[in-house]
């Protein structure tokens, strides 16, 4: 399916941008705040990372004790080591495993809170909008598809019949009235013209993508050929 991103007119083409502007002006702040507490709550890795320095601080302290205990003393060299074992295990290595513990933790608190700030703003408006802009290009695209195949056919006169009996269907009264006014009349009198005119413009197209009525199509498709 073809997909044409923006109508042919230029104010209808103009509004698209702007609407696409303003949309990733939208997520942008909300990436931007995810960003800012992700960062926010990674400052408190400063916490894990004095525990951990703590725990360093204690086993760097117990192996200068260790260097100092005297060797080869009865019952004395056994105790002190023992001692100095058992406060690394009660102290420096539990603060050190605690510290990376709370770093970690800390991490991912930080992911998850930035992604709860960022993500569901972004993600809503960007499937809404985007749904929207995808039907909206896949409909200007059929619509190319239409006017090009009845213009190389040939049939751009019956496309202009086709297109405005779909103006009847499918635009609003005020657009209507607006196209023509006696589309009834129009009908009636084979005046596709206005009607289809119509169509094309809310499909995103300039009318004259069409060649006019009065045109030979037989000889514009020969022409262009």
């Amino acid at each position: 399916m073809l997909l044409k991103p923006y109508p042919d007119r230029a104010l209808p083409a103009l509004a698209r941008v702007v609407s696409d502007v303003l949309t990733l002006a939208w997520m942008v702040p909300w990436a931007l705040a995810g960003l800012a507490v992700y960062q926010s709550v990674m400052a408190l890795e400063a916490i894990a990372d004095g525990i951990t320095s703590t725990g360093r601080t204690f086993n760097s302290w117990i192996e200068a004790i260790r260097s100092i205990t005297p060797r080869g003393v009865p019952y004395l060299s056994n105790f002190l080591l023992d001692e100095a074992n058992a406060l690394q295990r009660a102290s420096g290595d539990q603060l050190v495993a605690l510290g990376n513990q709370v770093h970690g933790d800390i991490f991912q608190a930080a992911v998850i809170l930035g992604l709860m700030v960022a993500v569901p703003p972004i993600v809503i408006v960007a499937v809404a909008y985007g749904s929207w802009r995808y039907r909206d290009m896949r409909e200007m695209g059929a619509a190319m598809q239409f006017v090009r195949i009845a213009y190389l056919t040939g049939r751009a006169e019956q496309a202009r019949a086709v297109l405005a009996y779909r103006a009847i269907s499918s635009l609003s009264f005020r657009q209507l009235m607006r196209a023509s006014s006696d589309p009834v009349g129009d009908l009636a009198h084979h005046r596709y013209d206005r009607l289809a005119s119509a169509m094309l413009e809310r499909a995103g197209l300039d009318p004259f993508r069409l060649p006019p009525g009065e045109m030979p199509q037989l000889e514009a498709h020969q022409e262009t050929g």
